[in-house]
């Protein structure tokens, strides 16, 4: 699991650039999903002018005419140079292909898009470390249970197997503790060991708070959990359009 440089409302961001509304918007809203603030456009000239104004971290591109004219326009600027490019394709090309195996582009998608592959790109192109289990933003409320009662906090990052815990108190690295998180009317109660914590002292945009990695946690909360996490993955795709959800995108 990450720290909390992925939560939502950073200023890092990523630029998704497509002349196609329907996909620009279902991929945004999937990488919103993943926990990432999200500039779109139609153009490459707007692309342009988003990265003049504040450099993105990644820059998703779909390989027609608008995606070709913001690849030359990046590419003829030192600035631009470095900002990692994944390329969407409507089908397969083995132009393309070659091209991303020479290394002119960070990673190459096919449209529609499905949620793991693209978590794979991210992971690849602009992470500090590569992890296999998709984690998504959340601001689901959760209580740490302890001797002297309960402290409050919301769970701001999750995953299958562990979770960023948002409180102003986090405990020591390896310190064993029981959590409680609030699925609407279900609660999920289990076991978890500190990896990591961070403080307000670590800068200006660091979540207070603590990353936990699963240790206990029973198989039917956990299966809760998963479906919790393709569930809101799931809404990015139904909510561009009602007759292809989420399952029917990962066929």
């Amino acid at each position: 699991m990450s720290g909390p440089y992925l939560v939502s409302g950073q200023t890092r961001y990523i630029l998704v650039v497509d002349a196609d509304w329907n996909e620009r918007f279902t991929l945004s809203m999937l990488l919103q999903r993943f926990g990432y603030t999200v500039a779109s456009t139609s153009s490459a000239g707007e692309g342009v002018e988003f990265l003049c104004v504040a450099p993105a971290v990644a820059v998703f591109a779909e390989a027609g005419p608008v995606g070709a004219d913001l690849t030359a326009r990046l590419k003829a600027d030192a600035r631009f140079k470095d900002v990692p490019l994944v390329m969407v394709a409507a089908g397969p090309d083995r132009a393309l292909e070659e091209r991303l195996r020479q290394g002119e582009f960070a990673g190459l998608l096919r449209a529609p898009v499905k949620a793991d592959e693209v978590f794979k790109v991210i992971q690849k192109a602009i992470e500090r470390g590569s992890r296999e289990n998709i984690r998504i933003a959340t601001a689901l409320p959760a209580e740490l249970r302890e001797r002297n009662g309960a402290t409050q906090g919301f769970v701001t990052v999750l995953s299958k197997y562990g979770m960023f815990f948002r409180t102003l108190d986090p405990h020591p690295v390896n310190t064993r503790v029981a959590i409680d998180v609030f699925f609407g009317d279900r609660v999920v109660n289990l076991e978890a060991e500190v990896l990591y914590n961070v403080t307000f002292e670590e800068g200006p945009f660091s979540e207070p708070g603590m990353g936990l990695k699963f240790v206990n946690i029973s198989l039917k909360d956990s299966a809760l959990i998963n479906f919790f996490i393709f569930e809101q993955i799931g809404a990015a795709f139904m909510s561009c359009d009602p007759g292809q959800g989420f399952g029917a995108g990962q066929a």
